[in-house]
C-alpha cells in the first residue's frame, strides 16, 4: 500500500510541474501568479520526495534507470 501511495505521489509532482507553465497565461495579477507557481514547485518536490520515500529505494532506482538514463544515452551521440 505505501508504494502505491508514494508512485501516486510521484506522478502529482509531475502533474505539478506541468502546470506551472500555464500560470502565466491565467488572468491573475504578478503577486497571484509568482504565489501559486512558487506553491506548484514547492508542493511537486516536497510529492516527489515524499513518493520516493513511500515507493522504496528499488522503484526509485527502476525509473531512474527506465527513463531518466535512457533519455541521456538517446541525446549523446557518442
Amino acid at each position: 500500500m505505501k508504494k502505491k501511495i508514494g508512485v501516486t505521489f510521484i506522478i502529482l509532482s509531475f502533474v505539478l510541474w506541468i502546470l506551472i507553465p500555464v500560470i502565466p497565461f491565467l488572468s491573475f495579477s504578478a503577486g497571484v501568479k509568482t504565489a501559486i507557481v512558487s506553491g506548484l514547485f514547492i508542493g511537486g518536490e516536497v510529492f516527489f520526495w515524499l513518493g520516493a520515500l513511500l515507493a522504496g529505494k528499488d522503484i526509485v532506482r527502476n525509473f531512474i534507470q527506465k527513463y531518466w538514463r535512457r533519455g541521456k544515452k538517446d541525446e549523446d551521440p557518442s
